[in-house]
């Protein structure tokens, strides 16, 4: 666009910004679900590697800095949670990732028509 941005009407302006603002909402969006991501890939091998495990096995978990002794039983009760509840979060972030790429879609198409409206500077 080589128009000065005193040439841009306010209404293209306004919705310019919320573009922007949708763009970096998803960009929040896609960061948050590729962590999620990671953490549920962890918890899944290390409840597999649980599973594996005797009963009577000695087990850690890191809690901060250190590793504290725990039950395979409580580990797998806490992991579980961990697990379903980071799926949860996951399927959420799915849900509003579609609608905030749907809204950009909705909004760029509308920027388009707005713009092929305007008259040549």
């Amino acid at each position: 666009m080589s128009a000065d941005e005193g040439e841009i009407p306010p209404s293209v302006r306004q919705q310019l910004a919320r573009y922007q603002q949708l763009q970096q909402t998803l960009s929040v969006i896609l960061v948050e679900r590729q962590r999620l991501e990671a953490e549920l890939l962890e918890v899944k091998d290390a409840l597999e590697e649980l599973q594996k495990s005797p009963d009577d096995a000695t087990v850690y978990k890191a809690v901060g800095p250190i590793l504290v002794q725990s039950s395979k039983q409580k580990l797998i009760e806490e992991l579980t949670e961990r697990r379903d509840l980071a799926e949860t979060r996951l399927k959420l972030l799915e849900k509003q990732e579609q609608r905030t790429r749907e809204q950009l879609e909705n909004l760029q198409k509308e920027l388009r028509n707005m713009l092929s409206r305007q008259p040549p500077t």
